[in-house]
């Protein structure tokens, strides 16, 4: 059995932008996923391959899930998990005002397992509408990371 991990254990402070807006969920991609990937790997090649990537899956599956969209790519030279998270409460994506929560994450290929239970746990959160108003009013990052660790997210 394959050990699950928390979305507090994934998800660092510095990579929550509360009151984000976005044109759309492909435009939101680079946007958070470029700062997290650039403070935690120096290739910058690597980077542009793994948003390119989700961008590229966004195009052809979209990931929204209720007031959540999640945005995601698997690539074989990412050693660990990426999560990011724009929240806004009137609505992270211009035009969509139901879509408050974006997660937009890269994942290491060989840990595929982990992968979907974190795909699962986002679809869970998505269900939950208490935890979703928290988070989207919440004051500051660190107060999204209580909200989660509340949650048992």
């Amino acid at each position: 059995m394959i050990a699950t991990l928390p979305l507090t254990d994934l998800l660092d402070r510095e990579d929550i932008y509360l009151h984000f807006r976005a044109g759309s969920i492909v435009e939101a991609i680079p946007q958070l996923l470029r700062p997290a990937l650039q403070r935690r790997i120096q290739d910058t090649q690597l980077v542009n391959t793994i948003i390119d990537a989700a961008v590229k899956r966004e195009q052809d599956t979209p990931t929204t899930c209720g007031a959540l969209a999640l945005p995601h790519a698997r690539n074989a030279n990412l050693q660990n998990f990426v999560l990011t998270l724009g929240a806004n409460a009137e609505g992270a994506i211009d035009g969509h005002p139901n879509l408050r929560l974006i997660f937009a994450f890269a994942s290491p290929e060989a840990k595929r397992e982990q992968h979907l239970q974190l795909l699962a746990s986002l679809a869970r959160l998505s269900q939950n509408p208490r935890v979703i108003d928290q988070i989207v009013s919440a004051p500051d990052a660190g107060s999204v990371i209580e909200t989660l660790r509340n949650a048992g997210a």
